[in-house]
């Protein structure tokens, strides 16, 4: 492929910073005091900080709270945990932390509380995760919006099994904004007045640069949640901040094992931190109780390192709930899907190919049983660090399907004479164009509560991919949502015809068919799927639906209420 022209205008300049405008990304240089590099980017970015995640996270509690506290209960349930949860987070804000996204704020015009409120919605969101798992009688439509299927997915591979011996580091960021976070994606180089230059891959007013980045000692960080454990606890500090320090100071892995160690957590977290020069990879997973450091490298034997959402470590492993089976199947097949490409690509591995691996689809029978490049897929970068070069994935999400254009930290630009590629370009175009109208789906039930516009989208999907048993599924479940049983039927008729590749996910489209004929009056057609869905391996929440089906049947009211995650595809809480 052709490289891409380091040349670009510079659009806007703020004291010492500067912002172009590249590929549909922003390329943001900062520089000075965390005050003054807050406020540059505050001040090149304004319009877009205001229609970015910071506002979108600022009333996601409000969002979760929704189906349980509608209208004034759920601003007032906003309210209150910023007030308590919230004002805790932000006490634990370091003091640089805190200037930071004061520069920001004062920099983009906005009031510095509501900047502040944006910030610690991660923190928040892992201890409300935590409270709800120890909960009884917790309301499905919180359940459901908190799992939100979370799934970021790294790849690391180096030594023998890369093409030119260098370590590349591959990590899909996905998190929520699918609607705003690829629209407003931004490269931050950073050149802050004590400490090292860094490169993160953010969007507008993700001000720290603490989750996914690069440093001029040659450090990569990418940073992945665990959302569903009670470990939780406030007192700790605040996630970004401490990846932050990591770029800013460390120069090898022995420096960030001991910045890390120094922190304690208020969520529960893995750090992947690897040294390109060194040619190894740290990963530190943890919470508020316990951390547990890992390194690998050649010494240890090995030469490439698949990592997604479980904790490796037994101990820590032990407190994660399967409150959700599609979600924990996924997240384990995402990890063996990494790790299988690492292995089945040894020693041809180059930033293409560990692109590719961003971008696969997993099993074809599914699209979403253990896919890496998903709905909530938000922003996507090789890095190279040997060398300072990264590539960033452009467009919507999953963002691991557009163009990845190469950036030099050292340049602080698009970096000349390297080549970009689109993983993309290797799939059905049609069943591109379908995965896109699912994502359109995501942030119309999610984001707008429009259940007509999401069913719009959903039949452009099945219409564009026939062959997905999901895509019909889901659009059969909505159907029920709207008790209108003739489509619902159809629909998941469709999809048990075409069968999944995992039978309890079979047994789950039964038990809304049974669900379907009962809305519709047909009570020995219900009872029928009722026991098929017995009679299968189901999942036990699935199994315990299946059984009160066969007690009572499923009313209109019951379906109204039917709570949808449509970045997998299933009901957490059926």
């Amino acid at each position: 492929m052709n490289s891409v022209s380091a040349t670009q205008s510079i659009h806007r300049t703020a004291d010492n910073g500067t912002l172009r405008r590249t590929h549909g990304l922003n390329v943001l240089s900062v520089s000075g005091t965390y005050y003054e590099m807050g406020r540059q980017h505050g001040s090149l970015l304004a319009d877009e900080i205001r229609r970015g995640p910071i506002p979108y996270y600022r009333t996601f509690v409000e969002k979760i709270m929704r189906g349980a506290a509608p209208g004034v209960l759920g601003r007032v349930a906003r309210r209150a945990m910023q007030e308590t949860v919230g004002r805790r987070v932000a006490q634990q804000m370091p003091d640089f932390a805190l200037e930071t996204i004061r520069g920001m704020a004062d920099g983009a015009g906005l009031p510095f509380a509501e900047v502040l409120e944006g910030c610690t919605m991660p923190d928040q969101l892992v201890w409300l995760a935590g409270k709800v798992i120890g909960l009884k009688g917790v309301p499905p439509a919180v359940r459901h919006r908190l799992s939100l299927g979370l799934g970021c997915t790294s790849a690391l591979a180096w030594g023998a099994a890369t093409t030119d011996g260098k370590l590349y580091h591959a990590r899909n960021l996905d998190y929520h904004g699918v609607s705003c976070w690829p629209s407003t994606s931004t490269v931050a180089f950073h050149r802050p007045a004590t400490g090292q230059r860094y490169v993160s891959c953010t969007a507008a007013g993700v001000v720290l640069g603490g989750f996914t980045a690069m440093n001029e000692a040659g450090l990569t960080l990418t940073v992945h949640q665990h959302m569903f454990t009670d470990r939780a606890a406030l007192g700790g500090t605040p996630i970004a901040t401490v990846g932050d320090i990591v770029m800013r100071e460390a120069k090898n892995l022995a420096d960030a094992e001991a910045i890390l160690a120094r922190h304690r957590p208020i969520g529960c977290w893995t750090y992947l931190v690897a040294d390109g020069h060194a040619k190894e990879v740290l990963c530190w997973e943890e919470d508020p109780q316990r951390h547990v450091a890992r390194r690998i490298s050649a010494a240890t034997g090995e030469s490439t390192f698949g990592y997604a959402n479980i904790y490796l470590d037994p101990e820590l492993g032990a407190t994660e709930r399967d409150l959700f089976p599609t979600y924990w199947r996924h997240n384990h097949g995402r990890y063996a899907r990494a790790n299988e490409i690492l292995q089945e690509r040894h020693g041809a591995l180059d930033a293409e190919g560990m692109g590719g691996i961003l971008a696969d689809v997993g099993d074809p029978r599914c699209r979403l049983r253990d896919s890496i490049a998903m709905t909530l897929t938000v922003g996507s970068v090789v890095f190279r660090p040997e060398d300072g070069i990264l590539w960033v994935g452009t467009g919507e999400a999953p963002t691991s399907h557009g163009t990845f254009v190469p950036f030099s930290l050292h340049t602080g630009d698009v970096a000349p004479g390297v080549a970009p590629f689109t993983p993309g370009e290797r799939f059905d175009p049609k069943a591109r164009d379908a995965f896109e109208h699912w994502r359109k789906a995501y942030v119309a039930y999610v984001d707008h509560e429009s259940v007509p516009d999401t069913r719009r989208a959903l039949a452009m999907a099945c219409t564009l991919a026939p062959e997905q048993p999901t895509y019909h599924a889901v659009a059969g479940l909505f159907a029920l949502k709207e008790c209108d049983t003739k489509e619902a039927t159809r629909m998941l008729d469709t999809a048990i015809e075409l069968g999944h590749p995992d039978e309890q996910r079979l047994a789950s489209f039964h038990l809304f068919r049974a669900r379907a004929h009962d809305v519709a009056g047909d009570r020995a057609a219900a009872s029928r799927d009722y026991r098929a869905v017995l009679g299968q391996h189901a999942d036990p929440n699935v199994r315990d639906a299946a059984q009160k089906g066969l007690r009572r049947a499923y009313t209109p009211r019951d379906a109204r209420k039917l709570h949808v995650d449509l970045s997998l595809g299933d009901v957490m809480a059926p």
